[in-house]
């Protein structure tokens, strides 16, 4: 589903990534980790075609990511950012229909099929009774929850967050990860999620990538990646206890 070769990318003196390589399979639910300033949310933004790599490739479904255009590749990805700055005062379901953009002919309105799937994706994100209030007079975690509908109803083969749940508390944040994991089992929907918390990452992803320095340090399946040793020496604290319900850490050694 996505590959990535010897990626290097830098700003000006600066290099943030050197030589990642890595593969993530169709269905899975990939954890990018890391220490701040590791490299994860460039890394990210080169995979969606957001940023351009100085050397090395990037393929989506066997094909680089240059080639592919803006409306083409909406219909294949959709992101949720940490934050999304939304300044006009649109409703929810306005904002939440624009996900269906990358389908909708020119000055088309949404169809009936459009009008289902975005009152399925409100539905399952618990936005529903949200769709005539403005997005402006939405807490930080409810605004959170309608831009993961809009990209839902964008249907995409690959979802990709960017700490997407952080200002979640924390029954919307399980509840959101327990989605997601499901879509990935029943609908085949891969996920690439930058994830701080170790626990959550243990607990939902079937695999994760650890970057630290701007390197991959290890790419694998979770329970064999997030080991004591490997969560010692890339951020420098102490697991307590390990197990498959998750990790206990302390914040330093």
């Amino acid at each position: 589903m996505i590959k990535v070769e010897n990626i290097k990318f830098g700003y000006a003196a600066k290099q943030v990534l050197q030589d990642v390589s890595l593969m993530i399979a169709a269905g899975s639910f990939c954890g990018i980790v890391g220490p701040n300033g590791s490299g994860k949310t460039t890394l990210l933004n080169l995979i969606t075609g957001q940023l351009k790599a100085a050397s090395g490739s990037i393929a989506i479904n066997g094909r680089d990511i240059g080639s592919y255009s803006i409306e083409e590749l909406a219909r294949h990805i959709a992101i949720v950012p940490q934050n999304m700055d939304i300044r006009f005062p649109y409703t929810c379901l306005e904002i939440v229909g624009m996900g269906r953009t990358p389908y909708k002919a020119r000055l088309k309105g949404l169809t009936q099929e459009d009008l289902d799937i975005i009152e399925q994706a409100m539905r399952i994100t618990d936005t529903l009774d949200f769709a005539g209030r403005l997005v402006t007079e939405l807490s930080g975690g409810e605004r959170q929850r309608v831009i993961f509908a809009k990209a839902l109803v964008q249907q995409p083969e690959i979802l990709f967050l960017d700490e997407s749940f952080s200002n979640m508390d924390i029954y919307y944040s399980i509840k959101c990860l327990n989605l997601l994991k499901e879509l990935c089992a029943k609908q085949g929907l891969t996920v690439v999620s930058i994830i701080h918390d170790l626990n959550l990452v243990s607990t939902f992803c079937s695999d994760v990538a650890v970057l630290k320095d701007g390197r991959l340090v290890k790419h694998g399946q979770a329970s064999a990646v997030l080991e004591p040793e490997l969560i010692r020496q890339v951020f420098n604290i102490k697991v307590v206890r390990a197990g498959h319900t998750g990790l206990a850490v302390l914040s330093e050694l």
